[in-house]
Formats: structure tokens, sequence, C-alpha cells
């Protein structure tokens, strides 16, 4: 019989070794071109206001979803600015683009159940991102998530991490006591749904950034640490990396894109 020490060493190796065994968990040949691509279509969510202090406020990371300039993130990071009443400043700001003030946008819809919520960015001709089928996503499925950690500190140079999809549950559990229950979580319990647990570790700023397939580079989901964490974390805090599917985000984008029909003609008195 092992000595404990030793028994505890061996199993944590052969932990690491099966992890290492996944199929996927490497990125696939041309995952550089996939990071490349992807790069181009995301961006910061800030604001910029000259009169306050700080002038520049980082909120999130986000990407888009055509080329007109239509921007996903995460909702909970929006809530935070209106309540400081800087929704009239927002900006998105890319990489590597000259124009250092931003890209004026506006709030177009907001899901705050899946806390996602959709933006309209002006001034320029942007590379969007697919979506890709979210509800096929298995536990064990390789992915990848990018975004900007810890947002202006490090500059706008977006940062890249590759895992798995460990696990698929749902956003909240029961809790012990009902004195761990709030609104959010007694919402959750009422109309459950799933999300995505990552072995990607995501930092502060990865919020709203793009969870994509590694070997094609479609968006399945938006990386959500915070949000989800306050209602599935309720007693120990694990920092697990969550994201929300993104078929999740589809009936917000289906009702906000739809045409809608031209204003009838005033006639005239």
């Amino acid at each position: 019989m092992l000595p404990i020490y030793p028994f505890f060493a061996a199993l944590a190796f052969a932990a690491c070794a099966l992890a290492g065994g996944v199929p996927g968990r490497e990125p696939p040949p041309g995952f550089p071109d996939i990071v490349a691509r992807v790069r181009c279509g995301i961006g910061v969510v800030g604001t910029l206001n000259p009169a306050n202090h700080p002038a520049l406020e980082f909120l999130a990371s986000g990407f888009f979803i055509d080329a007109r300039g239509r921007f996903l993130t995460a909702n909970h990071v929006l809530e935070a600015a209106a309540e400081r009443k800087r929704l009239g400043d927002l900006r998105v700001f890319l990489p590597s683009d000259p124009n250092r003030d931003g890209h004026p946008a506006t709030v177009l819809a907001r899901d705050a159940r899946h806390d996602v919520a959709l933006l309209d960015v002006k001034g320029g001709h942007y590379v969007p991102l697919e979506l890709g089928d979210s509800a096929r996503v298995r536990e064990g499925q390789a992915i990848a998530l990018t975004g900007f950690p810890f947002g202006f500190f490090l500059g706008l140079h977006p940062t890249t991490c590759v895992g798995i999809v460990s696990g698929i549950s749902p956003i909240a559990i029961p809790a012990a006591s009902s004195k761990l229950l709030d609104a959010d979580t007694i919402e959750a319990l009422r109309n459950p749904f799933n999300v995505f647990q990552l072995d990607a570790t995501a930092h502060p700023g990865h919020s709203g950034g793009p969870l994509f397939d590694p070997a094609n580079g479609k968006v399945l989901g938006i990386v959500n640490s915070g949000f989800i964490r306050k209602i599935k974390e309720k007693v120990i805090s694990t920092g697990i990396t969550y994201a929300i599917p993104i078929h999740l985000a589809k009936p917000l984008l289906d009702d906000a894109l739809k045409p809608r029909p031209a204003p009838l003609p005033i006639a005239p008195r």
C-alpha cells in the first residue's frame, strides 16, 4: 500500500496525464490564423467624457456580429454605467485603431435575464464574427476565448486562452438556506437555463468577449463570469469561468434586427 502523500501525488500525476490526453485539448493546426481573424472582430466597451474624472472608463469586451456595427457584450456592465449615468458616453475602442477616442455606440436592446446586450456602433465598416450552434456543444469540447483582461491597464491588446467545456449546468441550483436566495437567484430557479463552465481562465475584462470554436472561429458563447458566478457560487467562490451559450442571445437578436415597417406618412389636413 502506498503512503498517503505519494498516493495523492500519483493520483494528481494521473489526473494531469488524463487532462493532457483529452481530445481537442491542444489548438488545431491553423489556430493562429483563427485567432488573427477573431481579433479583427472584437473591441472594448467603454465610456469617454473629457469632463469626467477619469475621462476614460473601461466596461467590458465585446464583438461585432455584422459589418454595420451591431455589437454584442454583457448587459451587467451597462447596468453599472447606467447607475453612473454614463450610457450617453458609450464608445467601442478597437485594437490598432487610429481613432483613440473610440466609436460612438448606443444601446439597441438588452436582455437582463441572459445578461446580453446589443449595441449599435457608428463610424466604420466592421469585421463581424460568425455565430455557431451552441445548442450542440458537448462537455469536453475544445474552446477558446478572447478579450481584454484588465481593460485599458494593459492597453488595447487582446489575449486568447484555450481549454474545454468542463461542464454544462443550470445557472442556479437550490440553496441550502432561503437566506442565500436573492432576486436574481430566485428568477434563475424559476426560469432555468444552462450555462457553460470552462477550464480556461478568464480575467476581469474578458466578460462580454467571444467564446469560440478553435477549429473555425465561430462564436459559441459570451464570456460572463461575474454575473453567473454571483448566482451559482453563493457560499464558496471558486473563480470558475462561465459563458452564456450564444443561442440564448438569438431571441434578442431576432427581435432587435427584424425589419421594421416604415412609418405611414401623415396626411395633410
